[in-house]
């Protein structure tokens, strides 16, 4: 046997093997990247810090990611599957209120947060970041968005002319002005609030559902 063979060459077990290894390997890198922002923030974040965390060396970090900031994007990535909108309830605005409150939630008491801010000024400055983030980060909010907006005007709450991107930009924006520009508060029931001062512009005329 030659010094050429692949996990592929010596069958479905092997090759298993491999990718599990490599799943637990991704595993690991991944939640020692989330410790480590938990403990230092994004400007506390090094390969060599994460490297050392998850038990792996560099390179086999590098081999995936080109650098910190990736590492903080695969981790965002991963955690934008966190903000569910589910499970639905019977009510529009229940479900959009949610899904305020989750993201709100999220980005204040979680890593997420750090990313964040992390990445504001790194997708300003790299074409290459912007484009994944938009295609990884922004295009899953709008399709969740887009979702409960499908169902609110399929139960006749919703105005049937509404675009679902616009609806995504008036949910979703206050969250950011407020994190990141004017420090208001987002508890309570700021989802809520939220949506009782959208809701007549988004509802068919004549009521709001």
């Amino acid at each position: 046997m030659g010094t050429d063979t692949t996990p592929e060459d010596l069958g479905p077990a092997a090759g298993s093997g491999h990718h599990r290894r490599r799943a637990r390997s991704e595993r690991a890198v991944l939640d020692a990247t989330r410790a480590v922002l938990g403990e230092a923030g994004f400007a506390g974040l090094t390969v060599e810090g994460v490297a050392a965390r998850a038990g792996v060396a560099k390179t086999t970090i590098y081999r995936r990611y080109r650098s910190k900031t990736d590492l903080a994007l695969a981790l965002l990535m991963e955690m934008v599957g966190e903000v569910s909108t589910r499970p639905y309830s019977k009510d529009t605005a229940a479900e959009l209120a949610a899904l305020v409150d989750k993201t709100a939630e999220l980005m204040q008491t979680s890593v997420m947060g750090w990313i964040m801010k992390g990445l504001v000024s790194e997708v300003a400055a790299d074409p290459h970041l912007a484009q994944v983030y938009r295609e990884r980060v922004v295009t899953r909010r709008q399709a969740d968005v887009t979702e409960l907006v499908e169902r609110g005007k399929a139960r006749g709450e919703l105005r049937a002319d509404l675009d679902p991107e616009l609806v995504t930009d008036l949910l979703l924006g206050p969250i950011y002005y407020r994190f990141f520009l004017s420090g208001s508060p987002m508890d309570g029931d700021f989802g809520r609030r939220l949506i009782t001062t959208l809701l007549p512009s988004l509802a068919p005329a004549g009521g709001t559902g």
